[in-house]
C-alpha cells in the first residue's frame, strides 16, 4: 500500500513544495509499476523533507524490487519517525501494515552461518561490504565498494533470498568467488576458505648454467623461478670449478624473492697440483740419497789376529 501525501507538512517553503512534487511523481510512477523510478522520486522527497509516509513508500518500492533487507530498514525508520512525531505522520492502518510487512520480511530473509578462514579475509556480497546489525551482518545495505573483514571468524549473515555472489579476498591468498542460491526463509551452514598464494623464488647467478638445488631437489639451471608454499628452504647453486653457493631462504605467501648467487672459483688443493708432487718427489729423492750415504759408512779396518791396525791419515 502506498501512503497518501495528505499528511506531509503544509509549510509553503521551497523544500516542502519540491518534496511534495517528488512525492506526487513517485506515486504516479508506482501506478505504472515503475518501481525503480518511483523509489528515486520518494528518496528525493524524503531528503528534501523527511516524513514517515515518504519513508514508508521507499520501503514499499524496495520490497517490490525484491530488496528485502533494505525494505526492512526503511520500514523500521518509518515507524521510528512516526513514533518521534507522536503518531501524527502515519495513519494507524499504515503503521499496522508496516509492522505486518516487517514480520513477513523476517520470514523471507535467508540466513547463512558462516565460518571464514582466514578470519581476516575481506567479504563482499554482490560487490557490497556487509552492514553490522546487532549480532549479525546484513548484505545489500551498503553502496558498492571493497569488502571488509568481519568482526569474528564465525558470524551470521542475513540477505535477500535468491542468487548471490560472495567474494573473499586477502593479501597473500588467492581470491575466492562463490555463486550460490539461498532459498527464502532458510538457514545454511557456509564454510568460506581462501588458499594461500605460494612464494616465488627467482634465482640467478653470476655464472651461466649453474644448477640450483632447492629443498633438496634439482630445479634446473639459472635463471629459474621456483614456486613453493610459504616457509624456509635450503638452496644450493653448483657449477663445476666453483664452490657451492648455499643459503637459507624464507618466503611469505604471495611474496616474490629475488636471489642472486655469487660464485667463487674453487682453487685446487695443494696436494692436487703437479708442481707440488714434482718438488715433493725431488725432495724425497734427495732425502733417500742422504740416508743411503749415512747408513753406508765403510767398516773399521781389520787388525787381523793380533788386532793391529794402522790408521791411514786423510789425504791433504
Amino acid at each position: 500500500m502506498i501512503g497518501s501525501p495528505a499528511r506531509l507538512a503544509r509549510a509553503d517553503d521551497d523544500a516542502t513544495r519540491q518534496a511534495r512534487e517528488e512525492f506526487v511523481r513517485g506515486t504516479e510512477l508506482v501506478h505504472h509499476a515503475q518501481w525503480s523510478e518511483a523509489l528515486a522520486a520518494f528518496e528525493r522527497s524524503a531528503k528534501l523533507k523527511p516524513h514517515a509516509v515518504a519513508t514508508y513508500n521507499i520501503a514499499a518500492c524496495e520490497r517490490a524490487l525484491g530488496h528485502y533487507t533494505r525494505a526492512r530498514v526503511a520500514l523500521r525508520e518509518a515507524l521510528a519517525q512516526n513514533d518521534a512525531a507522536q503518531g501524527s505522520q502515519l495513519a494507524d492502518s499504515l503503521a499496522t501494515e508496516a509492522k505486518a510487512q516487517l514480520t513477513q520480511i523476517d520470514g523471507l530473509l535467508a540466513t547463512a552461518d558462516v565460518t571464514l578462514t582466514p578470519a581476516s579475509a575481506a567479504v563482499t556480497v554482490d560487490g557490497r561490504s556487509l552492514e553490522p546489525e546487532g549480532g549479525t551482518l546484513v548484505a545489500g545495505l551498503r553502496l558498492p565498494g571493497p569488502g571488509e573483514p568481519p568482526p569474528a571468524a564465525r558470524f551470521k549473515l542475513v540477505m535477500d533470498p535468491g542468487v548471490h555472489v560472495l567474494t573473499l579476498s586477502r593479501k597473500g591468498y588467492t581470491d575466492s568467488v562463490i555463486n550460490k542460491t539461498f532459498a527464502p526463509g532458510t538457514t545454511t551452514a557456509l564454510d568460506l576458505a581462501l588458499d594461500k598464494l605460494p612464494s616465488i623464488f627467482h634465482v640467478e647467478a653470476d655464472q651461466a648454467n649453474a644448477v640450483v638445488t632447492f629443498g633438496g631437489h634439482d630445479v634446473g639451471a639459472v635463471p629459474v623461478d621456483v614456486s613453493r608454499p610459504s616457509g624456509t628452504y635450503r638452496m644450493q647453486v653448483n657449477k663445476a670449478g666453483f664452490l657451492t653457493y648455499e643459503a637459507s631462504v624464507t618466503g611469505s605467501p604471495g611474496e616474490l624473492i629475488n636471489l642472486r648467487a655469487k660464485m667463487s672459483v674453487k682453487h685446487p688443493s695443494i696436494f692436487t697440483r703437479w708442481w707440488f708432487w714434482t718438488i715433493a718427489g725431488a725432495a724425497l729423492a734427495g732425502a733417500a740419497t742422504a740416508t743411503y750415504f749415512l747408513v753406508r759408512q765403510p767398516p773399521p779396518p781389520n787388525g787381523g789376529g793380533l788386532g793391529w791396525s794402522v790408521p791411514i791419515p786423510p789425504s791433504q
